[in-house]
């Protein structure tokens, strides 16, 4: 099954068994042909929220934003009726994060885009796990100016990224690949993606070649 096939069989789950469902994109470019097909998919979108793993504290108007790359992409054809929840809810990253951990943020399904240098959502390599990471921190948080552009961003944490029932790590390159498994070998706070890749919870990969991968604490499913 292709990632997009396992997404729009998610929700349509969700949607059945709940009335409602929660999907979170990446910004970046390894989504826009997920958020593309998906676009044109007949889902019940009144009935969907969409919001992101992590936002740049940007103006929605700027290039950089990650909301306006998800709205122009996804939230358009079929999509257009989905609910859109931004993260960037305050003036700046500090206070968007202080907020959003104080609502109801539960995600169904988390779509993750990854650097070469192996970091998702907003987590980049430290010599030690940055907050959020490597602890047990769940919801949000802000980082300091990071990132190209270097700016202040929000971050989900991987407690909350995992809290969802489909987690989809997107792998474009065979750079990116390469640190994928190297990271299969254990945590490793300079390659972020190691976390995600130890947790026990299924990660469904897909590599640069279209296939797809299902990874749990380490080994193959």
């Amino acid at each position: 099954m292709t990632v997009v096939e396992t997404v729009v069989t998610t929700l349509e789950h969700l949607i059945a068994d709940r009335g409602r469902a929660r999907i979170a994109f990446p910004g970046g470019r390894s989504a826009v042909g997920l958020m593309q097909e998906l676009s044109t998919k007949p889902l019940e979108w009144s009935l969907i929220d969409v919001t992101l793993v992590d936002e740049r504290a940007v103006p929605e108007t700027d290039q950089a934003s990650n909301a306006r790359l998800v709205k122009q992409t996804l939230c358009t054809a079929q999509a257009s009726h989905a609910r859109f929840e931004t993260l960037l809810v305050e003036s700046d990253a500090m206070h968007s994060a202080r907020t959003l951990n104080q609502r109801e943020c539960s995600i169904d399904i988390a779509i993750l885009g990854m650097g070469e240098d192996g970091h998702f959502a907003s987590l980049f390599p430290r010599q030690s796990a940055v907050p959020g990471l490597g602890d047990d921190v769940d919801g949000f948080v802000a980082t300091d100016a990071i990132g190209s552009p270097s700016v202040p961003r929000i971050s989900m944490t991987l407690t909350r990224i995992l809290s969802a029932s489909l987690v989809v790590l997107l792998v474009s390159s065979e750079a990116k690949k390469e640190k994928v498994l190297a990271g299969l070998q254990g945590p490793d706070p300079m390659n972020p993606v190691s976390y995600l890749l130890a947790a026990n919870h299924p990660i469904v990969i897909e590599w640069p070649d279209g296939s797809t991968e299902t990874i749990q604490g380490g080994g193959t499913q």
